[in-house]
């Protein structure tokens, strides 16, 4: 009978996970280290934040009622404007950069980054187990729950952290784009499922490890 330890499989996911448990350390220390602001530029630190609401402040071209409801009716291709943008801020003085809203902004920034590094290093520890036999144990049960956890949270945080990037720019009256900035992401999102799901496994998993557990008390 062939072992977990054997399986070129595990291995194969084994190797991957750590292939992207170094991707990730070296994309982490690139983020903490690198300005990220253009050479041809002047700045001290550059964010990136996708999926902002952005809104021009003066719309060019109204629609009417009317032709909107002829478009809706008679057009073959409907196209629906979600106005969903990356914002790039720029810090271009200290005072910007350690300033209240911007340090709380950067530090839930960086637990996010951190959150889906946790979830890597918890899917890389779970196939070690897988490799030298250790499936239905109180450890992996641990890795699964907690997972679970981190991937409900992340919309969450990703919520907050737009959020309070937005409360930055405005805090600071940084916004010289011509846009009306708000949240453009929910609470709930696809992790939350994928968290729920994950969870549900989990429940399941330790009930195996107690039926393991129970089986050995008698041997």
């Amino acid at each position: 009978m062939m072992k977990l330890s054997e399986s070129k499989v595990i291995k194969a996911l084994n190797g991957l996970a750590t292939v992207a448990l170094v991707l990730y350390v070296i994309i982490l220390l690139i983020k903490l280290f690198s300005s990220g602001v253009p050479s041809a530029t002047q700045g001290i630190k550059w964010y990136g934040v996708y999926n902002v609401k952005a809104e021009p402040s003066i719309k060019n071209k109204v629609v009417s009622k009317n032709e909107g409801l002829a478009k809706w009716f008679n057009n073959k291709v409907l196209v629906s404007e979600t106005r969903r943008a990356m914002v790039q801020l720029r810090f271009k003085t200290y005072t910007e950069l350690f300033s209240l809203p911007a340090i709380g902004f950067q530090l839930v920034y960086l637990i996010y980054f951190l959150s889906i590094g946790f979830i890597i290093l918890s899917v890389k520890r779970f196939f070690k187990s897988l490799t030298v036999n250790e499936v239905f144990t109180r450890k992996n049960t641990s890795i699964i729950m907690w997972c679970s956890v981190i991937l409900i949270c992340l919309p969450i945080i990703r919520w907050l952290t737009q959020e309070l990037f937005i409360n930055c720019i405005l805090n600071l009256n940084l916004n010289d784009s011509g846009y009306y900035l708000s949240n453009g992401v929910g609470l709930l999102d696809t992790e939350t499922i994928i968290g729920l799901v994950l969870m549900a496994f989990g429940f399941a998993f330790k009930v195996g490890v107690d039926i393991k557990q129970e089986n050995e008390s008698f041997v």
